[in-house]
C-alpha cells in the first residue's frame, strides 16, 4: 500500500511541474508578493520596495524585475534580494531618461517563479547638476578653474567646461572652454585675459535638456612688469613680489637654481667654481652682473634685500600646503593677497637636496663669506645665511 501512495505522490508532483512550466505560478493561501512604490532617483536609477511572505525554507530567490514592456519577468532586467522574506528595497540601475517602465516583484521557490502586482513609472530628462571650482593659478592673462558634475540629468552630457565674461552671469554665448563629456570633475585653463581685470566665471554642462551652470566665481587678473606677474601683499614698504621664481613658468614650478651672485645655472655647485665665494661683496640688488633676477627678467625686477625678506617673513601668514601636487608655503599678506613659494630644496655639488621638504631663496645681501637667504620647512620659516656656492632659487621683487 505504501508503494502505491508513493507512486501517486510522484505523479501528482509531476503534474504540478507540468502546469508550472506552462504559466506563471500562483501562490498558496496566506503567501503574498506585493510590489510597492517606485521612487525615481538621479543618474539613471530608481528604487522599488516589495514584500514577500513565503516560507523561508522554500524560498530560493526574490527581487524585482522590470522592462519597457508589460508583465516583465526574470528574463528581463532584474535584481535579486536573496532569500530574505519581508519588505525590502531594490535598486534599479541603467535606466534611460524619458521612458516608461513596468516593474513587478518576484519570488522563486521549488515549484517556480511567482510575480506580484505590476506598477509603471516614467523617467524624466532634467538639466545636469554641477558646481564651479575655485579659480587658481591667476596670472596677468590666464587662470585655472573647472567644475564637478554630480548628476547628468538622465541624459548624456555632451559638452562641459567653463564660461567667463567681464559681466556677471556668463553663458556659453560668451568665452568658454570645452573640456570633455560625462560626469565627474574637470579642469579648465582660461587664457587670453586682460591685465588687472575682474572676470566672472561659471562651470557649465550640456545634455539633451539644455545647459546648466554652476555657481558664479569672480577673480581679478594680475599686473605684470616686463611680462612677469606680481602681487601686492600690502606690506609696509609697498614692495611687489613676483608670482614665480626666475626660470619658472608657474607658481609651482621650481625654476632655476643659482649660486649667490651668479646669473646662470650650472651642473655642479661647489666652492671651487663659485664666482663670489670668499670675496668681499656689497649688496647686489639690481646689479645685472650679479643679480639673477635683473639679469634674466630685466626691467625693474631685482633680488630682494635681507631687510625686504625679513619684512615678508615677519608681516605675513605662512601656511604649509600642497598646491597642484607641489609642497610649499602659501604666504598671505596683510591685505589678504598671497603668493606660493615651492619647496625646491637646494643644489649642493651635482645633486639636489630637500626637494619637497624645504625651500631656500636667495636675498641680495651678503654675510661674511655667505649670503642671507629666506628658508622654510613644514614647521618654520626664517631669514638666515647660507654658503654662497650652494644653488638656491630666486623670487624677484620690484617697486
Amino acid at each position: 500500500m505504501k508503494r502505491i501512495y508513493n507512486i501517486i505522490y510522484i505523479v501528482a508532483l509531476a503534474c504540478l511541474m507540468v502546469v508550472a512550466c506552462g504559466k506563471e505560478e500562483t501562490l498558496m493561501p496566506n503567501n503574498r508578493i506585493e510590489t510597492h512604490e517606485v521612487v525615481v532617483g538621479s543618474n539613471c536609477t530608481a528604487t522599488c520596495s516589495s514584500t514577500v511572505e513565503i516560507g523561508e525554507n522554500y524560498l530560493t530567490d526574490r527581487g524585482v524585475c522590470w522592462s519597457t514592456n508589460p508583465k516583465p519577468t526574470i528574463n528581463d532586467n532584474h535584481v535579486s534580494n536573496g532569500k530574505k522574506v519581508g519588505t525590502l528595497t531594490s535598486e534599479l540601475n541603467n535606466l534611460t531618461g524619458n521612458t516608461t517602465y513596468y516593474v513587478r516583484a518576484y519570488a522563486t521557490n521549488q515549484i517556480g517563479t511567482h510575480y506580484g502586482n505590476e506598477l509603471t513609472f516614467s523617467t524624466p530628462i532634467t538639466l545636469p547638476v554641477l558646481t564651479t571650482q575655485n579659480v587658481t593659478s591667476i596670472t596677468a592673462n590666464s587662470a585655472r578653474c573647472g567644475g564637478n558634475i554630480t548628476s547628468y540629468g538622465w541624459s548624456k552630457v555632451t559638452a562641459c567646461g567653463v564660461c567667463w565674461s567681464t559681466s556677471p552671469n556668463p553663458t556659453i554665448e560668451d568665452n568658454k572652454t570645452t573640456d570633455g563629456t560625462g560626469t565627474g570633475s574637470f579642469t579648465s585653463n582660461i587664457a587670453g585675459l586682460a591685465e588687472n581685470t575682474t572676470y566672472y566665471v561659471r562651470a557649465y554642462a550640456t545634455n539633451q535638456k539644455g545647459t546648466a551652470y554652476g555657481e558664479e566665481k569672480s577673480f581679478t587678473t594680475l599686473l605684470s612688469i616686463n611680462g612677469y606677474d606680481w602681487v601686492d601683499l600690502g606690506l609696509p614698504s609697498g614692495l611687489k613680489w613676483a608670482t614665480c621664481n626666475v626660470g619658472a613658468t608657474s607658481p609651482e614650478d621650481y625654476g632655476n637654481y643659482y649660486a649667490w651672485g651668479e646669473t646662470t645655472t650650472k651642473t655642479s655647485y661647489d666652492q671651487s667654481n663659485s664666482l663670489t665665494y670668499g670675496q668681499q661683496m656689497k649688496d647686489i640688488s639690481g646689479n645685472a652682473t650679479y643679480d639673477a633676477a635683473r639679469a634674466n627678467w630685466g626691467g625693474t625686477w631685482r633680488m630682494p634685500t635681507e631687510a625686504e625678506m625679513k619684512e615678508l617673513n615677519n608681516n605675513c601668514t605662512w601656511t604649509w600646503t600642497t598646491q597642484n601636487g607641489v609642497n610649499g608655503m602659501i604666504v598671505t599678506g596683510p591685505n589678504g593677497n598671497r603668493i606660493f613659494l615651492p619647496a625646491a630644496g637646494y643644489c649642493g655639488g651635482s645633486s639636489r637636496t630637500g626637494v619637497g621638504e624645504y625651500g631656500n631663496f636667495w636675498s641680495s645681501s651678503p654675510y661674511e663669506s655667505g649670503a642671507y637667504r629666506l628658508g622654510f620647512d613644514s614647521g618654520d620659516h626664517d631669514v638666515n645665511w647660507y654658503s654662497r656656492n650652494l644653488g638656491c632659487t630666486v623670487r624677484p621683487v620690484s617697486e
